[in-house]
């Protein structure tokens, strides 16, 4: 088995002491376990954001942090869409937000019952 060898190294804007949740490919696909072209990925860390990156330089996109898109963010996966245009996102808040790498922006969200109060408040759920 041959050693292996680092040849990029990034830190995706982070601040200090921040961790990735999970990272997942945005490219489109022909089923669920064929992608193709894979120009983009898509993560999310502690520090409640959203980036969208390169692959091959490591390099955070032009707009492609999204900064508290969700309150304690928990989970990140593909909306089911062949072209990988959206992704979702959720978190403590009772929120599930839908964002369109293309426009960098917030497509549509959800809100679960339980969190209806803080339409009219700051509280947590």
């Amino acid at each position: 088995m041959a050693p292996l060898v680092q040849t990029l190294k990034a830190d995706l804007g982070l601040l200090p002491n921040s961790y990735i949740y999970k990272i997942l490919s945005t490219s489109p696909r022909q089923d669920p376990l064929t992608y193709t072209n894979t120009d983009q990925l898509a993560v999310i860390s502690s520090d409640d954001s959203l980036r969208f990156f390169d692959p091959a330089t490591l390099r955070v996109l032009p707009d492609g942090i999204l900064k508290d898109v969700n309150k304690g963010i928990t989970c990140l996966e593909r909306v089911d869409d062949a072209e990988g245009n959206l992704v979702a996102t959720a978190g403590r808040d009772g929120l599930i937000n839908f964002w369109d790498k293309r426009s960098r922006g917030k497509a549509m969200a959800i809100q679960s019952r339980g969190c209806i109060s803080m339409l009219f408040q700051h509280s947590e759920c």
